[in-house]
């Protein structure tokens, strides 16, 4: 049986025939003024907490691409290696700056120094896909690929061959594409095989060092990612079998991973899509699901549907991480937690809350519930606050209150400026359409 949603705030009793039923309580409806406020508070945390913090520190001026930690002063430094899954978010996000004309020249130089070393250095010109790891300079260190750090490869080149009108790099969009079609794609079961070695043999090995998930699986969490990144490159460069694609992908994020019993959705399943029965796969990450709820939307909008053919589901994926992941007392989600109950696991990631921002700004958008955007303003009040450091970036992990944790790192080869950035951006620019309405 499904759990139903435990009564909260969120909700009022109607009694009718003797039945409980859970009535919203509405929040009042924000005035434009207060929306544009909101808009331009993005704008600025965009800026002073994001673009600020990385530009140009981050640039790595002697080879190229970026640099992806912080030394003891915190000034950006080399640390040996550079990693596919940041440098691309990296140039997939100083790609889109530039293409939204924010401080466009150094961003779009950013952004091609980005392109020329992934070209240069990650690019396997001989089997095609994208190395994993690399050395400052370029030397491979880890020659395997992987769907979903090759998913924001792909990402990036959509993003950059837009900003800068470069054909080339949407040709190397087009070719990583085919690349996963003809290696990572599942034509048995559907949807993607996602760790490889260099010349795309399956890894199955289980000693083998993973980066996302278990050997042998396919997850959520790499699915989540290849419908964003399909979603973007048929945004720049629309065409049939991407389309194809995009619309399984949609399926999957919105059926296949869902657990049997909760609304949540479960990161680790076998070739055949059957879940991983351990504890520690069957958790809700509910930073993942309201991740998953705006990106579904967003593929959704991409091929054409009407968001109202999701509303339910929407409703209900984000339901449950409000539920049992939302911090009512300081706002913002927890990290995880057991399908259907509290969360057990309190911390506040930097990514989630991001994540979350433009998940409850699209919800409220989706159904006008005003329970989403108070949700939305006491998330950003949370980051402002706590999230956002003083001395620049964001801290990647808060405790629940807002204190700090042992975490203390601003930048790494997992965070860059692709989450909290991206949801800047978005929320500034869904703000000022909701004023307009």
């Amino acid at each position: 049986m499904r759990p139903r949603f435990a009564l909260s705030r969120w909700f009022s009793l109607l009694i009718i025939s003797g039945c409980c039923i859970a009535q919203p309580v509405n929040a009042a409806e924000p005035t434009s003024e207060e929306l544009n406020r909101h808009a331009d508070r993005c704008r600025e945390l965009l800026g002073t907490s994001v673009i600020d913090f990385y530009l140009p520190g981050c640039v790595d001026q002697e080879h190229g691409g970026y640099l992806e930690e912080l030394d003891a002063n915190g000034k950006f430094r080399a640390r040996g290696e550079k990693f596919l899954t940041l440098q691309a978010r990296q140039m997939w996000f100083f790609s889109v700056m530039a293409e939204n004309e924010i401080r466009r020249d150094e961003c779009l130089a950013a952004a091609r120094s980005g392109y020329e070393f992934l070209q240069q250095h990650f690019y396997d010109a001989d089997r095609g896909g994208y190395f994993s790891r690399v050395k400052d300079d370029g030397t491979p260190v880890d020659r395997r690929k992987h769907a979903y750090l090759n998913s924001f490869a792909l990402y990036g080149l959509a993003a950059y061959s837009r900003a800068a009108k470069d054909d080339a790099a949407l040709q190397a969009a087009r070719d990583l594409f085919a690349k996963l079609e003809e290696h990572a794609y599942d034509r048995e079961h559907g949807g993607y095989q996602e760790f490889f070695y260099e010349d795309w043999r399956p890894i199955t090995d289980p000693q083998e060092s993973p980066y996302v998930g278990a050997i042998g699986t396919k997850t959520y969490n790499t699915h989540l990612h290849l419908l964003e990144s399909f979603a973007e490159l048929q945004r720049t460069d629309p065409d049939d079998l991407v389309a194809r694609r995009l619309a399984e992908l949609i399926e999957i994020n919105t059926t296949t991973v869902q657990h049997p019993d909760v609304h949540c959705n479960i990161d680790g399943w076998s070739h055949d899509w059957t879940m991983i029965p351990t504890p520690q796969n069957i958790r809700a990450s509910y930073g993942h699901d309201v991740e998953c709820a705006w990106l579904v939307l967003d593929a959704g909008k991409t091929l054409d549907r009407s968001p109202d053919l999701l509303r339910q589901w929407a409703i209900s994926l984000c339901g449950n991480s409000l539920e049992y992941g939302y911090d009512n007392e300081h706002g913002g989600f927890y990290y995880t937690g057991n399908p259907g109950l509290p969360s057990d696991d309190t911390k506040k990631e930097w990514w989630v809350q991001s994540e979350a921002l433009v998940s409850m700004l699209d919800m409220y958008t989706l159904t006008g519930d005003e329970r989403y955007y108070q949700v939305f303003g006491e998330t950003l009040e949370f980051v402002e606050k706590y999230q956002i450091a003083k001395e620049g970036g964001w801290w990647a992990t808060r405790a629940a209150d807002g204190s700090a944790t042992n975490n203390r790192s601003r930048t790494s080869m997992w965070q860059g400026a692709y989450h909290n950035g991206r949801a800047l951006l978005l929320c500034s620019q869904r703000l000022k359409e909701l004023a307009k309405r």
